[in-house]
């Protein structure tokens, strides 16, 4: 029988349309279709108050000369002075445009501007902050894992159907503002105007004060507890007035039988230009499908960085990948980079961010090896950690990799040098009780361009961080693996490297599996402050879990009969990170998920102005 990880740490497509990129060409299933909506129903509703308040004589009578002012006036085109969602909308448009860069016309010359330093200018100024207007929230979850049909050497994929016992369903909370007004918020498929679940009416209205109509201050949550999901969903929230919206959504697969047997589980994640996806794995019975999601209005030019253990592959058809607005691309990356043991992709895009998973699964003859959806990690840096390392017991882990096929169905850190010049790696381990030694000291050598594996197998039963620091930038990953015996089905999981926690993040607790949150400060210590979210949208009592240097700290957060939908994580102190190690009672099933990147944004950015 299985251990659960409470004895582990501390405690029980055809390439798209290019028609569909044509600049003013409607896009279906896209932000714009839904915002016209949203703004043709925010109109009505103004129209409506409107009317309420003009019911008093007092607003009569100061409402008439302002109407007879404006009588003969030429209303705008796009009725932007009478839409205030449209007005937004721009607002965020330009906000856009400010985080992107500014250019400044004067008399004389010209200022340009940029987040990112530009080259050495004739004269340079000291940078400035420019206000980042709030914007839109985007989640966007995987869509459910599906058997390959074809030919694992074929780029584009067919699938058939799932198991019998199959089942995915996403999980959604979005905090209210100060006075308890939810902000506007849905549920959408990939490429649909059509809510799926309408989480709260989009009414503009949120964060136009920060106190309910009896003066309080008090804080709710609207929960959507399970949605069953067909396809990839988008989570959409509107701005909070001035403030950007706290929310967040999770997606969880499960099946009992069927070659995709196992737990998945996965964030649903915000768009982003350029990241790194580790733990692919594309020998024999091992099936990797790389998924790109575009949730945005601009069409997406995709370039994929293959590398593998012996350095760079190069490949036909990874480059200029075109993604049309609400649309998805599945890529078969044996078709790419076949018999890699270790694959690393670098996903890096022009035009519209996207989003994007690996759905890894593995077939030993007829026995399931697991499934895991990769998810990316931290960007590359000279140092990088992890945490969520779940190592189950010596005796059922020799009885699992002592079979013909199992050497990976164990621990493993991956870490991978994009730049060119080699590394030279040192990989510090940190359990329950601190500081724990590796055979060899935990220093080797890595060359640039390669994806290189350090076995973590001598570990004994627990839940442990890893720290990864290199002279030369690089990027890590780890995989845990979970099984109940020999001969039995296995699964498998990679906790990514992960940023450290700010004042507040919102990490969704998936339905109807357990879970343990572990948290890693390596150098000094820090607090994490932990607040239960409920299911009917109740903030509970925070607590405050202290993370001494060096040790992982493990937190159940359904200990003591508790169920809650999610939990709002901030720390102070020293540098502190934390995963969710996801299973399922005693069968074999894992996954792990990184705490997400806290929701609030960046209210500026450094603009640096040079002539």
């Amino acid at each position: 029988m299985a251990d659960t990880p409470d004895n582990q740490p501390d405690e029980h497509s055809a390439p798209a349309d290019p028609q569909d990129a044509v600049p003013g060409k409607a896009k279906r299933g896209t932000r714009k279709g839904r915002r016209a909506a949203r703004a043709a129903k925010a109109e009505a509703a103004a129209a409506a108050k409107s009317s309420a308040a003009n019911s008093s004589p007092a607003t009569k009578k100061a409402a008439a000369p302002a109407a007879g002012t404006t009588a003969d006036a030429t209303p705008r085109p796009d009725s932007r002075e009478d839409n205030p969602a449209v007005g937004k909308k721009n607002g965020r448009l330009v906000g856009l445009a400010a985080g992107l860069g500014i250019l400044v016309l004067g008399t004389g010359g010209v200022v340009a501007g940029s987040v990112m330093q530009p080259p050495r200018a004739a004269a340079e100024l000291p940078p400035v902050s420019a206000a980042v207007p709030a914007g839109e929230y985007t989640g966007v979850c995987p869509e459910p894992l599906k058997l390959l049909d074809s030919s694992a050497e074929e780029v584009d994929p067919e699938f058939s159907p799932l198991s019998t016992t199959a089942e995915t369903r996403a999980r959604a909370v979005v905090l209210s503002d100060l006075g308890g007004t939810v902000p506007g918020s849905a549920l959408y498929e990939l490429g649909s105007d059509s809510p799926l679940r309408e989480i709260a009416e989009f009414t503009g209205e949120a964060g136009s004060t920060g106190r309910s109509e009896a003066g309080e201050t008090k804080v709710l949550a609207e929960v959507v507890p399970s949605q069953d999901t067909s396809a990839a969903t988008v989570l959409t929230v509107e701005p909070m007035g001035q403030q950007h919206p706290q929310a967040g959504a999770t997606m969880t697969y499960t099946a009992e039988d069927g070659d995709l047997r196992g737990l998945a589980a996965a964030n649903c994640m915000t768009p982003s230009n350029d990241f790194w996806l580790l733990g692919a794995s594309t020998t024999v019975g091992s099936s990797a499908v790389l998924n790109l999601y575009n949730a945005t209005e601009s069409a997406s030019t995709v370039d994929l960085e293959l590398v593998g253990a012996e350095g760079p592959i190069q490949a036909a058809g990874s480059r200029g990948l075109l993604i049309a607005p609400g649309e998805s691309k599945s890529i078969v990356l044996a078709g790419l980079a076949a018999n890699q043991e270790s694959l690393a992709v670098h996903v890096s895009s022009s035009g519209g961010p996207i989003v994007g998973t690996i759905q890894q699964s593995i077939l030993r003859e007829l026995t399931p090896g697991g499934v895991e959806l990769l998810q990316p990690s931290a960007g590359a840096g000279l140092s990088q950690v992890l945490t969520g390392i779940a190592v189950q017991d010596e005796k059922t882990a020799q009885q699992i990799r002592g079979q013909a096929g199992y050497e990976n169905a164990s621990p493993a850190l991956n870490v991978v040098v994009p730049g060119a010049s080699d590394a030279t790696v040192q990989v510090r381990v940190f359990g329950p009780k601190g500081q724990v030694a590796l055979p060899g000291g935990g220093v080797f050598n890595a060359a640039a361009g390669t994806v290189s594996a350090i076995p973590l197998d001598s570990l004994p039963q627990g839940t442990y961080s890893v720290e990864v620091t290199s002279d030369v930038s690089v990027v890590a990953s780890a995989r845990v693996s979970r099984g109940t015996g020999e001969g039995d089905p296995v699964d498998f999981g990679w906790a990514p490297s992960t940023d450290r926690l700010g004042s507040e993040h919102l990490a969704l607790v998936p339905g109807g599996v357990s879970s343990r949150f572990s948290f890693i400060a390596p150098e000094g210590n820090a607090k994490v402050s932990v607040t239960p979210i409920s299911a009917n949208g109740r903030l509970g009592t925070e607590r405050v879990v202290d993370v001494p240097g060096g040790s992982t700290v493990s937190l159940d957060p359904k200990a003591n009969g508790a169920d809650p939908a999610a939990l709002l994580i901030g720390a102070t102190g020293d540098p502190v990170y934390g995963s969710q190690v996801v299973f399922n009672g005693s069968s074999p099933n894992i996954s792990v998920l990184p705490v997400p990147p806290g929701t609030q944004g960046r209210q500026s950015v450094p603009v640096f102005l040079g002539y």
